[in-house]
This record gives structure tokens, C-alpha cells and sequence, in this order.
């Protein structure tokens, strides 16, 4: 039976995939690695300084684990999900620029210690890179989907830049939002493994599915974690989306239930972007008020239910287990 686990599992599927999956990852750090030292040697010293600060590699691990369902054990899973792993980078790249952002993950960003230039260029041939990997899986269909995720996410960060600093922006803007800009790669992760790997139609939808509906939890989460955790091991300082004024899931529920006092507030410190120390506890006050942090919770249950349900078209395995633990552990990170 497809059940919800136990809490006390958590962190434990994500580390049980990765074990079962050690070779593959090594193969996938090589992989990066080897293109990284063909290139010159600024490109290469970005390449790495990123590569070795994004920890989690947990979209090249999704990639790998739809194949393995499959036992597919060539180097075609290996070559998607250093692809993968080069788009997420090129995209983190250039947003650290659009940001100005000074830290990702605790550590400096690139654009602190190269420079802009430099950093738009790493990015560009990390994403020349990834096109490249994946055209040499020879499956056009796992180019088609990974292709079509890359153009969505830049539509999604246009559109992201579009909402920030207006909290009265609608739920469906901000879903499609985090749709384009973070589920969207997720899915694609997800469904170019199954593609590789021989999975059929079905499969690969509902592996996309399985990907798209965690990338939307995922990010909901991270929406929170600036507000509702201590400075975190993403190396985020808490209220630093509120200090940018962007719009994420808590401040719109919020702002729909605010009154007009309170909705003053928030023209005040986001659209305005007039904020005074003690803002933040005042903004965190107004969620407590009207427990917007559970309701976020309960949004983000409802996609990992979604999400997990979609694993029952693959065959019923360790790894298949493993994947419906990291769906549940993933919303276990805001805890």
C-alpha cells in the first residue's frame, strides 16, 4: 500500500536513494567534473566553486531513481542528470545576478567574487553544456522535456519579477509562478529518467506529475523557511524575502485575510519597502493571528498526496519506496 511513513523515517529515504545510488551519483560528479575541466579555466573554477556548494543534487537523484525503477544501468541516466544538474546551476547563476544576492547555501555567490560578466557567461556555457549532455542520450524526447522546463523557468522568473513587492497578487499567479520556476525542472527531472529508461507514456507522465507536484511543495517551503526557521543550512537569513519585498505563498493568504490596518502594513513594508526593525516580528504576528503557517502546511500536504499517488504506476520497489519517503521528508524541512 502506498502509505504516508512514519516521521521518524525522515531524512532516511532521501539517504537510503543516495546509497543505492552511489555509483550512479559518483558517475554524475565525474561527468560534471570532466566537462568542466574541457572548458577554460574560469569557467571551470565558477563550475566548481557552484558544483561544490549546491549540496543537495537532488534533481539529478530524481533523475537517477526514475531510471533505476527501470534497472536501467547505462550511461543515459548518468548524461541526463548531469544535464539537469548544469540547467539548475545556469539558472541559480543568473539569478544570483538578477538578485544581487550576496550568499547562496552560506557561501558567496559567484557575482560577489567574479563579477557579473562572468557570471552571466559561466552561466550561458553551463547551459550551452546541458544541451549538449542531453543530445547525447540520443532521445529527443528527453531533449524535448528538458527544453521545454528551461524555457518555462526563465518565463517563470519574468513573471516572479512581475508579483514581487504586491502582496494582493492572486493564488494562481503565484502558483504558476512557482510552477514555471521551480516545479516545472523537477517534473522534467523526473519524466526525461522514465524516457531514458523505457518507461511508457504513462509512466512518463506520471512521473512528471510525481515531480511537478513536489517542486510546488518544495518551494512552499522555502517560502516559509524565511520566516518560520532559524537561519537554515541554505544559508538564508531569515526575513530575507521580506526585506526584498517578494511575494510568496504566506504573505498572499495573509493579505487576503489582513484588515485594512493590517493590509496598510503591508503596502507600508512591501510595496513600499519602508520597513522598520521590528517589521518582521509584526509580520510573523499577523501569520500567527491567522495561522497562515498551517495553511501552508496543509497546501503543501495536499501536493505531496498528490504527488505520491502518481508513484503507482511504477513497480513496486525499494526504490519506489524511497521516493515516496523523499516526497514526505521534503515537507518535513520547515519543521
Amino acid at each position: 500500500a502506498m502509505t504516508e511513513q512514519n516521521p521518524e523515517n525522515c531524512e532516511k529515504s532521501i539517504l537510503q536513494l543516495r546509497h543505492s545510488l552511489i555509483q550512479s551519483l559518483k558517475a554524475v560528479d565525474q561527468e560534471i567534473i570532466s566537462r568542466l575541466n574541457k572548458s577554460i579555466p574560469l569557467i571551470n573554477d565558477i563550475g566548481k566553486h557552484l558544483i561544490n556548494a549546491s549540496g543537495k543534487r537532488l534533481r539529478p537523484l530524481l533523475t537517477l531513481a526514475m531510471a533505476a525503477q527501470f534497472n536501467d544501468n547505462s550511461k543515459k541516466p548518468i548524461l541526463l542528470a548531469a544535464a539537469v544538474e548544469f540547467i539548475h546551476t545556469a539558472t541559480l547563476l543568473h539569478d544570483d545576478v538578477v538578485d544581487e544576492s550576496i550568499l547562496r547555501r552560506g557561501k558567496k555567490t559567484a557575482n560577489i567574487i567574479w563579477g557579473n560578466e562572468f557570471s552571466v557567461l559561466a552561466g550561458d556555457f553551463l547551459f550551452a553544456q546541458s544541451f549538449e549532455l542531453m543530445v547525447e542520450t540520443n532521445s529527443i524526447e528527453a531533449l524535448s522535456s528538458l527544453a521545454s522546463a528551461s524555457c518555462k523557468i526563465t518565463q517563470g522568473e519574468f513573471q516572479q519579477i512581475q508579483i514581487a513587492n504586491k502582496p494582493e497578487t492572486s493564488l494562481n499567479d503565484y502558483f504558476e509562478v512557482i510552477g514555471k520556476k521551480t516545479a516545472e525542472l523537477f517534473g522534467a527531472s523526473c519524466k526525461s529518467g522514465v524516457i531514458v529508461a523505457g518507461g511508457n507514456v504513462e509512466q512518463q507522465n506520471a512521473a512528471y506529475e510525481y515531480g511537478f507536484n513536489l517542486g510546488l511543495a518544495f518551494q512552499i517551503v522555502d517560502d516559509l523557511m524565511d520566516f518560520n526557521n532559524s537561519p537554515n543550512k541554505m544559508g538564508k537569513n531569515l526575513g530575507d524575502d521580506f526585506k526584498l519585498g517578494k511575494t510568496t505563498l504566506p504573505i498572499i493568504l495573509a493579505w487576503q485575510k489582513s484588515n485594512p490596518k493590517e493590509k496598510q502594513f503591508w503596502i507600508k513594508t512591501l510595496k513600499e519597502l519602508n520597513q522598520e526593525p521590528n517589521d518582521f516580528k509584526n509580520a510573523i504576528n499577523i501569520f500567527n493571528k491567522y495561522n497562515i503557517f498551517n495553511e501552508c502546511k496543509k497546501k503543501t500536504e495536499e501536493f505531496i498526496s498528490k504527488s505520491i499517488k502518481c508513484l503507482e504506476k511504477f513497480p513496486d520497489t525499494i526504490i519506489r519506496e524511497n521516493l515516496i519517503g523523499l516526497a514526505n521528508e521534503s515537507i518535513e524541512r520547515s519543521k
